[in-house]
């Protein structure tokens, strides 16, 4: 009866706490989850913060790359600037050297056709084609152009040097005693020549002169002067010959 006694009081507090217990219950298992929602974006975080320091570290070589990449295109921009700079004073320079020979190409081109006038038969004949292309009126002046003009005179003075830097051979007639004679004719550049014929009578030396070399007849020369063709020819050895020479004021 005792027992009976004790669980019929007992009942009634149990079943005061029971509501107390299911709370304490719900709100540990709440608690549970919430640590473990924790923990699980704890891990989640570190991966994360792991993931977003590689990408900060991929970025900052990124940024290096480009401000690299920035300062060569400065630098290339300073050496463009340079550089046309540069070209921009060439130009200028040019433009200041074309106008002065614009203005005295004229001049020059008269000087050259003058000059050609103290040069043998055979090299004036060989700058044909360049002297006719020197204009001679304002038609021909309109229709060239400053280069071509420029090209003119050099490519004379090219072959004036040329000439005249070497030991030239030429067959050609020369006007002997009133008569057309064909002759071998040895120029030492443009300073003297050297005539013989073919018979070795008729023999001599020219000077420089304005429309044609002035000659002068010295039959007695003729076997030198033929020995001197047959070597330039290759025709015979080598061998010293003498010459007379003469230097004369060109007029």
């Amino acid at each position: 009866m005792l027992i009976a006694a004790g669980i019929a009081l007992a009942g009634p507090a149990a079943l005061s706490a029971a509501p107390e217990l299911a709370e304490t219950r719900s709100a540990l298992k709440e608690w549970v989850e919430i640590k473990k929602l924790i923990s699980e974006e704890s891990s989640k975080w570190v991966v994360e913060k792991e993931t977003l320091n590689e990408s900060i570290d991929l970025l900052q070589k990124e940024i290096d790359k480009l401000q690299a990449a920035i300062e060569r295109q400065e630098e290339e921009q300073t050496d463009a600037e340079r550089v046309r700079a540069e070209l921009t004073r060439e130009e200028e320079a040019l433009k200041q050297a074309s106008a002065i020979v614009k203005n005295n190409i004229g001049d020059l081109e008269a000087q050259a056709l003058e000059l050609v006038k103290y040069l043998p038969k055979a090299l004036q004949s060989k700058l044909t084609i360049i002297t006719q292309r020197i204009p001679k009126n304002k038609r021909e002046i309109d229709a060239s152009t400053l280069s071509n003009r420029v090209m003119s005179i050099i490519g004379i003075l090219t072959e004036i040097e040329k000439f005249n830097s070497q030991i030239t051979v030429e067959n050609e007639i020369q006007d002997i005693n009133g008569e057309k004679v064909r002759v071998d004719t040895i120029y030492i550049g443009l300073a003297v020549a050297y005539y013989v014929d073919g018979t070795q009578t008729e023999a001599g030396y020219m000077l420089p002169a304005k429309d044609g070399w002035t000659k002068v007849p010295n039959n007695a020369l003729a076997p030198k002067i033929a020995n001197a063709v047959a070597m330039q020819k290759k025709e015979m050895t080598v061998n010293f010959v003498n010459l007379p020479i003469e230097i004369t004021d060109i007029q």
